[in-house]
């Protein structure tokens, strides 16, 4: 499993509260204008289908196994630019993204990046 996480995008988790006991969760869900969305949340509580796909330090991201799909080849960064502060994903399993960048095919055109709020 690839997952890259920036260390723009690290610090700002750790900034978020992310440690030894919290993880950052990150699902796929149906939905969206191109039909998949992310869904991520600050967590504690590992559960029976989780795994952990990324690992630095304190810095554990989780997920479900049919989420997991989705996120090989992911790259979670962070943008701190006046228009549209947050978290940005660069997906290579993603093929197509909706006009506001928030949900994701994975149909037609690679590398698209989509965006996130925890």
């Amino acid at each position: 499993m690839d997952v890259k996480v920036t260390e723009k995008a690290k610090s700002r988790l750790h900034d978020m509260g992310v440690s030894d006991e919290v993880f950052l969760r990150i699902g796929v869900t149906s939905g969206g204008c191109s039909g998949n969305a992310y869904d991520a949340v600050l967590d504690d509580v590992m559960k029976e289908v989780d795994d952990v796909y990324y690992e630095d330090g304190p810095l554990r991201i989780v997920s479900d196994k049919v989420s997991s799909i989705y996120l090989d080849g992911l790259t979670i960064d962070f943008s701190d630019d006046l228009i549209e502060p947050g978290f940005r994903l660069t997906n290579t399993n993603a093929k197509g993204s909706c006009g506001c960048g928030s949900s994701f095919s994975t149909d037609s055109v690679p590398n698209v990046e989509t965006s996130f709020s925890v």
